[in-house]
């Protein structure tokens, strides 16, 4: 965080925002790319290209309902972040 602050001074959005090293707090963490990995290697995409084609694909398809769940699930996760006082929370959920 020192280094942080010397190079970007007050600029540094995170700070006080969210507890550090609480990569559950985020959908692309806790959902996304569990959920993806199959579906977007399931054709072997061979170059940088088809894997972001692929990486759209999917995500372009994801089910309204399926999206509501996860984020229902994020209120769920930051209450019990809360609750943890920013320590580890996975146990709680």
């Amino acid at each position: 965080m020192k280094l942080l602050n010397e190079i970007f001074g007050e600029r540094v959005i995170s700070r006080n925002l969210w507890p550090p090293r609480s990569p559950d707090l985020t959908p692309p963490d806790f959902y996304l790319w569990g959920a993806a990995k199959s579906p977007v290697y399931r054709d072997r995409p061979r170059t940088l290209n088809e894997l972001k084609t692929a990486i759209t694909e999917y995500i372009r398809n994801i089910a309204q309902a399926d999206l509501q769940k996860v984020f229902a699930n994020k209120i769920k996760r930051v209450q019990a972040c809360v609750g943890a006082r920013g320590h580890h929370f996975q146990r709680l959920l």
